[in-house]
């Protein structure tokens, strides 16, 4: 029983036929979920959530450019939303319904700006960590440990972050993370495209239903949750914000209780705005 909790009997995330970057879990007939990995790792990170969230929901996750299947692509946040798009599509043409999009840190602005960019195909947006504006000081924080990360040499540096993440995670996600690999090189490259951008106007732009969940103990990506919050509202949109026990690092830290906040992200989401939310196709 224990083992089957863990995931242990389940198999994780597989490629997705003909969808190079594209990986997906559970049946077609299951609720229709993409999951937006965050700076540094890839897809594969959500191998022990798609495992607790099979067969209940289908999910599709992307690898976003210069992670995962996608390192020698140069990471840019208008390539990444595209990125996204593609996972939406597939979720869409597989379970005939439109996705819930969860991301988590730079996953979670990823989503944002996917809401802002297109309106019509996903459900909804859970956002986890990414409150915090990246071109002002959260910025200035992440550019001193791009510089950190150069200075050390992607090599080295993925070495130290190998051994940081094996200490502090559990099995299953350390392995998860390390089967997708580590994108150092990534880091600097998603860090500077993303502080190019005021990600309240990106919010404000937001045209899906925002849920934002932050950890209580993420001081640094709660500071301006309640401006992000509206930012949505102030445009018309519908946002709501969770506090959830945790840290920055809880869709990894703890992918139990993370899988939990996905499935009640998607049970509120979906009381709040049945009109956005479509029934189960009819199975023949």
């Amino acid at each position: 029983m224990h083992a089957e909790r863990r995931g242990a009997r389940r198999p994780g995330l597989a490629p997705a036929a003909g969808r190079p970057g594209i990986w997906t879990a559970g049946p077609d007939t299951g609720i229709p979920l993409v999951l937006v990995h965050g700076i540094r790792v890839s897809a594969r990170m959500w191998d022990p959530h798609a495992r607790r969230l099979t067969p209940r929901f289908r999910v599709t996750a992307p690898d976003l450019p210069g992670h995962g299947s996608r390192h020698d692509q140069p990471f840019s946040l208008a390539e990444a939303v595209a990125g996204v798009d593609l996972a939406v599509e597939e979720a869409m043409l597989a379970t005939g319904r439109p996705p819930l999009v969860v991301g988590a840190s730079l996953g979670g602005y990823v989503a944002l700006a996917y809401g802002a960019a297109h309106s019509g195909r996903a459900a909804a947006l859970l956002v986890q960590g990414s409150t915090a504006r990246p071109d002002r000081f959260v910025g200035r924080i992440y550019r001193t440990a791009a510089r950190a990360i150069r200075a050390l040499g992607p090599a080295r540096a993925a070495r130290l972050n190998e051994r940081a993440l094996k200490k502090a995670l559990p099995a299953e996600s350390y392995e998860a993370i390390m089967a997708g690999g580590l994108s150092m090189h990534a880091f600097a490259e998603a860090v500077e495209d993303l502080t190019r951008h005021d990600f309240l106007d990106v919010a404000a732009r937001t045209r899906l239903p925002v849920l934002f969940v932050n950890g209580r103990s993420d001081r640094l990506f709660r500071s301006q949750e309640m401006r992000f919050v509206d930012a949505v509202r102030s445009t018309g949109g519908y946002a709501r914000l969770f506090h959830v026990p945790g840290s920055h690092d809880m869709s990894i830290s703890d992918p139990t209780a993370f899988t939990r906040v996905v499935e009640r992200g998607y049970a509120l989401l979906s009381d709040a705005r049945p009109d956005v939310f479509c029934p189960p196709r009819e199975t023949p």
